[in-house]
């Protein structure tokens, strides 16, 4: 059975610091937030690594791959603006449209590399069929000629 809290009840619990998951058991998660504000539960995505300089070993330990993602332990103090051209976040809302138009752009040359490619790929194939043709073509007139001449 579960119960649903209401919205006022959720806000009061969250500001006195109490995580609603709505996960009862299983894997721990972890609280973390968006530069845009929005909190994230997920799993701890914890790696090994080790930095090397030269051959020589300067660093080593476990990270939080999570943080990759841009994603934060605290509260962001200043927001950032969420990019869907990117799906990463950027300072201002001229830097958001900027990424998208560079994104659109992208698109449109791979499209119009693609459909070269496929044109040109249709026109070997159509090539071939009409040199398939044209032997079959010669193939039956000669088997026309040997049936004659018997």
């Amino acid at each position: 059975m579960t119960t649903k809290l209401a919205p006022e009840v959720i806000t009061q619990l969250k500001s006195q610091g109490v995580a609603i998951t709505g996960h009862i058991g299983g894997i721990k998660r972890k609280r973390y937030w968006t530069p845009d504000g929005r909190e994230v539960y997920a799993i701890p995505s914890m790696r090994t690594f080790v930095r090397r300089v030269g051959g020589e070993i300067v660093e080593e330990g476990t990270r939080d791959a999570n943080l990759d993602k841009g994603w934060l332990l605290y509260p962001p103090t200043e927001l950032k603006q969420y990019c869907s051209g990117c799906d990463r976040w950027h300072d201002t809302k001229e830097e958001v449209n900027e990424c998208i138009a560079k994104k659109k752009a992208s698109a449109i040359k791979w499209e119009k590399a693609s459909r070269e490619k496929l044109n040109k790929e249709n026109d070997d194939v159509n090539n071939e069929i009409s040199e398939l043709k044209e032997e079959l073509a010669e193939i039956k007139t000669l088997l026309l000629k040997v049936i004659k001449e018997k």
